[in-house]
């Protein structure tokens, strides 16, 4: 009987060996996983940064744009024919 506890006592041990093992694995992974998430999401926030710069430096060239052709279009009508002339250079 006592032999046979002892068995089961040992056998009892290398299983919760083997669970604390296979714990400290998962948590290990996990550990990787989280920090692996938040460099994730700082390039995520990185890229949303630059693409908001971005879309104000595409609003700003669409005004430039916009006024410069505003400005084409008075200086054709103020100067009429003549106008045409210069557009080919």
């Amino acid at each position: 009987m006592q032999e046979e506890l002892a068995e089961v006592q040992s056998s009892s041990r290398t299983k919760l060996d083997k669970a604390n093992e296979l714990v400290d694995g998962i948590e290990e992974k996990a550990s990787t996983v989280n920090k692996k998430l938040h460099d994730a999401e700082a390039r995520l926030a990185e890229v949303n940064r630059k693409n908001t710069e971005l879309d104000m430096k595409l609003r700003e060239l669409e005004v430039r744009e916009s006024l410069l052709q505003k400005e084409r279009l008075s200086v054709a009508t103020e100067y009429g024919p003549c106008f045409k002339f210069y557009e080919y250079f």
